[in-house]
């Protein structure tokens, strides 16, 4: 699930900052999805068509959002502010485990006939729901030695709709292999259609995730919820979490994106890793300890000890494996190959110590493909594990001045520069914004700091992908146009 950029020929709206933070709070409310300001236009082009449609002011319009009926209208605006695109086998690792190792687990543990039930919560518009019939098919064959019954669901009627005709082409299949396509695809027109024997696998229904969940939802065997929490606000996601963990039975399964690890959000799962991959398994839940009047203790130390501290047993030291998954990626994103580096990064430990900085990594994997709602938000989860990381600020500021918010990439690049004041890619990216920002003196005394940090470094040195022999070159070229 990502947030959409697609614009109508509808007049211009540009929200304040009140106005935006308001409208969104009313979205989260009834999607769980909270844009972050990155997303402002998107909501300002959902909004303008409804608007137009509707014939309202901004006013009316919220008004008629905020009434006790106005949920139909939120949700047609979520549908036009959410875009549920996806592709078949996004996450190979976890389709892998499931084929090699958890679905034989499951036909050994359960009775002859019972059914291995998976839910796809927010399936957007069918890819992994059939992705998973698809394994399930390759799993017992044809003829299922097991039944297996995929409840897949989301907020979106329009996603749905597509979902259920099953029709496919373009970037979507890119990750289907040619005898995939073969066994289990029609070809139709320019695309191709799922066949009927992966149909028969999947049952599609739209339900909101903040809402009650229907009977179907409790005893299944393993949830799939992945690239949708990552949207969330933290309580929202922890709500969330907490209610799959009733849904699930002991030791069944909760698979998330990388970026939605559980650390420091609920105790109720443990990472076990399988095939290659990490996947969250069901624990009891400890009982709550007697009520003690507890230790004095000052706020700071206690915000420290919080997060440093987060629930359950404390990370583990960085293994040589992880410490290598991350030079690599590193290497690999410096060089331009994304896809390979973010499938390195996959096999970091949820729980390791250098999780917050894999998932800058991966955040900087998806703003090199352009997919920049994506990349705020995995840094902004890197900040909630640790609120001290630069690399996530620097990331989140640079993605704001690609939009030109330049006041939103001021606010994140002075904090980077807080937190690292000898980084001279950040006094680079902070004088640029400056200056776009109409602060010129501001910006000619960061190019002249970023000369300075420059100085310590190799001409054919790479900071995050860039030279610092252009770098050099272009502070100059920025300071000469000034005019100092």
């Amino acid at each position: 699930m990502s947030v959409s950029d697609d614009r109508s020929a509808v007049p211009a709206l540009r929200l304040t900052s009140e106005a935006f933070d308001r409208l969104r709070n009313v979205l989260a409310g009834y999607s769980g999805v909270y844009l972050d300001t990155a997303q402002q236009r998107v909501l300002e082009s959902g909004l303008a068509q409804r608007m137009a449609l509707l014939g309202d002011a901004l006013d009316a319009y919220e008004r008629r959002i905020m009434s006790p009926a106005g949920r139909d209208e939120l949700q047609r605006l979520s549908e036009l502010v959410v875009n549920h695109e996806t592709v078949f086998f996004r996450n190979a690792p976890h389709l892998r485990a499931l084929r090699e190792t958890i679905l034989l687990e499951q036909h050994r543990r359960k009775p002859a006939g019972v059914p291995i039930r998976i839910w796809s919560a927010g399936c957007a518009t069918g890819e992994e729901a059939y992705s998973l019939a698809i394994v399930a098919l390759e799993t017992f064959g044809r003829a299922l030695v097991r039944p297996v019954e995929i409840w897949a669901t989301d907020l979106s009627e329009l996603a749905l709709e597509k979902a259920r005709a099953g029709f496919y082409r373009g970037r979507s299949l890119n990750n289907v292999t040619p005898l995939l396509l073969e066994r289990y695809f029609v070809s139709r027109g320019d695309g191709f259609v799922v066949s009927d024997a992966v149909r028969a696998l999947v049952r599609f229904e739209r339900l909101n995730l903040l809402e009650a969940f229907p009977p179907a939802a409790y005893g299944v065997d393993a949830i799939f919820c992945q690239n949708v929490t990552i949207y969330f606000r933290p309580e929202t996601r922890r709500t969330l979490i907490e209610r799959f963990h009733r849904c699930l039975p002991e030791d069944g399964l909760l698979f998330l994106g990388f970026s939605e690890t559980l650390w420091n959000v609920f105790d109720g799962f443990r990472s076990r890793e399988v095939s290659g991959a990490y996947v969250y398994h069901k624990v009891e839940l400890p009982s709550p300890p007697l009520r003690r009047r507890p230790p004095a203790i000052r706020p700071a130390a206690a915000a420290e000890a919080r997060r440093r501290t987060p629930p359950g047993t404390l990370p583990p030291a960085p293994a040589d494996d992880d410490v290598l998954r991350l030079r690599q990626a590193q290497e690999l994103l410096d060089a331009g190959a994304v896809e390979q580096a973010v499938e390195l990064l996959r096999g970091v430990r949820p729980n390791s110590p250098l999780a917050p900085r894999a998932l800058v990594l991966v955040a900087r994997a998806h703003a090199d493909r352009g997919e920049l709602d994506l990349a705020v938000a995995e840094a902004r989860r890197a900040l909630e594990i640790d609120p001290l990381r630069e690399d996530a600020y620097l990331l989140t500021g640079t993605v704001y001045a690609r939009q030109g918010q330049w006041a939103d990439a001021i606010r994140e690049l002075e904090r980077a520069r807080y937190l690292n004041p000898n980084a001279a890619l950040v006094s680079y990216h902070l004088a640029i914004a400056y200056q776009q920002g109409g602060r010129v003196e501001l910006a000619t005394r960061e190019f002249r700091n970023a000369l300075r940090k420059l100085a310590t470094h190799r001409p054919e040195e790479l900071l995050d992908g860039v030279e610092v022999g252009w770098l050099h070159a272009a502070c100059e070229r920025q300071l000469a146009l000034i005019g100092t």
